[in-house]
């Protein structure tokens, strides 16, 4: 379960819970498939990597006008 960053953060940053969804997804399958050695096969670990990394600003969004 994701804990630190919060979600209502994690919203703020992009715009609603479907955008932290898809961002974050999208992201820990790429940190799954390009550097497995630093996830040691756990999903959650991705998940956590890539949430931080949108909280830190390394990862953002795209939207639509």
């Amino acid at each position: 379960m994701l804990f630190e960053p919060p979600i209502d953060d994690l919203v703020k940053i992009l715009g609603c819970r479907y955008a932290v969804a898809v961002v974050i997804g999208a992201r820990a399958k790429d940190l799954a498939n390009k550097i497995p050695t630093l996830l040691n096969g756990s999903a959650n670990l991705a998940i956590d990597h890539a949430a931080n990394e949108v909280f830190r600003g390394e990862v953002v969004g795209v939207q639509s006008k």
